[in-house]
């Protein structure tokens, strides 16, 4: 129809009026008065200017995305008009998740990461010849933080540094605070946590806290064990070990099991010695010297202190102890006394034995009083010959000769 309108025009005026006259007049009169729409005159350029691009925008999902374009045009009394299209060029309809899919201000509703991507909104003008403008806006959708690995428990050395770290991924100004036993831990604001522990914080619950513009989200809690390096609490003793009998050395000591123990004689570790007891059996001389224990594990090493050991026959022992033991007349025929010191009040025997060790006669059972006590015994049902008169107290031994005659 245009093309008819101004071939009709052209040739009432082409009497009159030059070939570009003719054209101005065809544009103006065609297009202009019997079309109702405005076409630029020969030299004229009408186009659409961007004066606001709509910005680029990072939002959580969820919410609520507006993009808006201001343009202006040289075109005068202009209806604009805008198409709003997605990432793959498709223009946008109302509907669903988006409105204002043809005005200047798209809003996208309850935005996932589905509607993310790139938006171009072409701005044009309905009433006239006039070239359209672009402009292109970039939506990123955050998702709601998850952590994507958890911290994990650790299992240190008292005075060492104990470690944990999470790593998250989404969220949108992402920041961190760590919590033990639900505390916060001051300064603990990072994605990792570091610390050097005390035996207190054996046992200790740790987690992080992630928080975030798009919501927060609580980590796994993880455990930390705390171990503690041996420590002496009871040192060994030393003392006299009678020859022929058996001596202990004791130590105690705590600090996280398992422990190890290893005595030592002379500076010499002693082949299985091993627990926190070493006992000597049957004594002998070569048993005595200095000995010392070393107690260890994982975390560390404790020594004890160095203690002496002395043998000495059992008798020694008694003696030692305070005990005596006398037997008079000697030569003996009907009746004997026995004198008997004991340190202390304490049960005992008294007994004659002969020289193959079997006892003969028992002159006492029963408790001795502290101090010298003296004992009176008949031997008439011994027969002569050469004996021993026997003190036996708890551990301690103690005897002299008796002679026997008619």
């Amino acid at each position: 129809m245009f093309h008819h309108f101004q071939e009709c025009i052209m040739k009432r005026f082409r009497s009159f009026v030059g070939a570009v006259s003719a054209a101005v007049v065809t544009s103006i009169v065609c297009a202009g008065l019997l079309l109702g729409v405005h076409t630029p005159a020969f030299g004229e350029d009408y186009s659409v200017r961007i004066d606001q691009a709509p910005q680029d925008v990072t939002a959580c999902e969820g919410q609520t995305v507006t993009l808006t374009v201001q343009a202006s045009t040289n075109f005068p009394n202009p209806q604009y008009t805008f198409q709003w299209l997605d990432g793959q060029g498709n223009p946008i309809s109302n509907g669903g998740k988006y409105s204002g899919a043809t005005t200047n201000t798209l809003t996208i509703s309850n935005i996932s990461q589905a509607e993310e991507g790139q938006y171009t909104v072409v701005v044009g003008v309905s009433n006239g010849q006039v070239r359209p403008a672009t402009a292109i806006a970039r939506v990123t959708v955050v998702p709601a933080p998850t952590v994507t690995q958890q911290p994990q428990d650790v299992t240190v050395c008292e005075g060492q540094i104990a470690a944990m770290s999470v790593q998250v991924s989404g969220g949108l100004n992402v920041r961190y605070q760590w919590y033990a036993n639900n505390v916060p831990v001051p300064g603990a604001t990072s994605s990792s946590i570091s610390q050097t522990v005390t035996a207190q914080m054996n046992g200790l619950q740790v987690y992080c806290k992630i928080i975030s513009d798009c919501g927060e989200v609580n980590s796994n809690t993880a455990t930390v064990t705390v171990e503690t390096a041996p420590s002496i609490t009871q040192q060994p003793q030393g003392g006299t070990a009678a020859i022929g009998r058996s001596f202990q050395i004791t130590v105690q000591a705590t600090g996280t099991a398992p422990l190890q123990y290893q005595w030592f004689k002379d500076g010499q570790a002693i082949t299985g010695a091993t627990s926190n007891t070493y006992t000597i059996t049957n004594v002998t001389q070569n048993d005595a010297g200095r000995y010392k224990v070393v107690v260890t594990n994982r975390c560390g090493t404790a020594e004890s202190q160095e203690v002496q050991v002395q043998t000495a026959s059992v008798e020694d022992e008694a003696i030692a102890a305070g005990f005596r033991l006398s037997v008079a007349p000697m030569p003996a025929s009907g009746a004997i006394t026995v004198v008997v010191t004991s340190p202390v009040a304490a049960p005992a025997t008294v007994e004659v034995i002969d020289i193959s060790g079997r006892s003969v006669g028992t002159i006492w059972n029963g408790l001795l009083s502290g101090g010298e006590q003296k004992l009176e015994a008949s031997i008439e049902g011994i027969a002569p010959g050469a004996y021993r008169c026997i003190l036996r107290s708890g551990t301690y031994r103690l005897s002299t000769p008796l002679i026997i005659v008619r």
